[in-house]
């Protein structure tokens, strides 16, 4: 079992129907032993890394919640969104759930505007292994949260002919101030600083 902060009595955290804490932990779990597999690619594409890191928290609340993918690979891999409720095929915004993997503690890009519910792995790969004994991929905080159309601001694509740049995605709008309330997971012993996850002094 992971070691995090639970979440305090009278808790104002929301979460999608159906989906519990103990999905979440579980799927932390299901994410990080796999992930650093594969963590050569984060050094390559640290971009690409992040989507895997969703990809395997698709499959960790597929197996474990019950949210389950779309029955057509082409919707659960390339449209939105990534789970729903039961499987429903074209669930409504609140039974909608896309699964995001993320370096930066607050910010959160997609490439759709799509309204529903997003549930964010932020992660950090440690080759010191000191945020958890044994890992050199940790999910540190996990933030879930009901994201509306005008929450999301449209970035322009920076690709180009001569290569390089980036298609276009959509950002959201004050990420801070808008998932701040909204960690339903929080490792130990860690904390923000300098706009990235550090642990705190006397955690190990």
């Amino acid at each position: 079992m992971v070691h995090h902060r639970p979440m305090p009595a009278g808790s104002s955290l929301f979460l999608p129907k159906g989906l519990e804490i103990v999905h979440i932990e579980k799927a932390v779990d299901y994410i990080e032993e796999p992930t650093a597999e594969l963590v050569e690619l984060y050094y390559e594409q640290a971009n690409v890394f992040s989507g895997i890191v969703g990809l395997f928290g698709l499959k960790a609340l597929d197996v474990f919640s019950p949210y389950k993918r779309h029955k057509h690979p082409d919707v659960a891999q390339q449209r939105f969104p990534d789970l729903s409720l039961g499987g429903k095929p074209n669930p409504p915004p609140k039974q909608a759930l896309e699964s995001k993997g993320s370096r930066r503690p607050w910010a959160v890009q997609s490439h759709y505007g799509h309204p529903g519910w997003y549930i964010i792995w932020r992660y950090v790969v440690d080759p010191t292994k000191s945020f958890k004994v044994g890992r050199e991929v940790v999910i540190w905080r996990v933030h879930v949260a009901f994201l509306r159309k005008e929450d999301w601001k449209y970035e322009g694509s920076t690709a180009g002919m001569a290569g390089g740049g980036r298609t276009h995605t959509f950002g959201l709008r004050a990420p801070g101030k808008r998932v701040r309330n909204a960690a339903a997971f929080s490792l130990l012993g860690v904390t923000i600083r300098g706009g990235r996850p550090v642990l705190t002094a006397g955690s190990n």
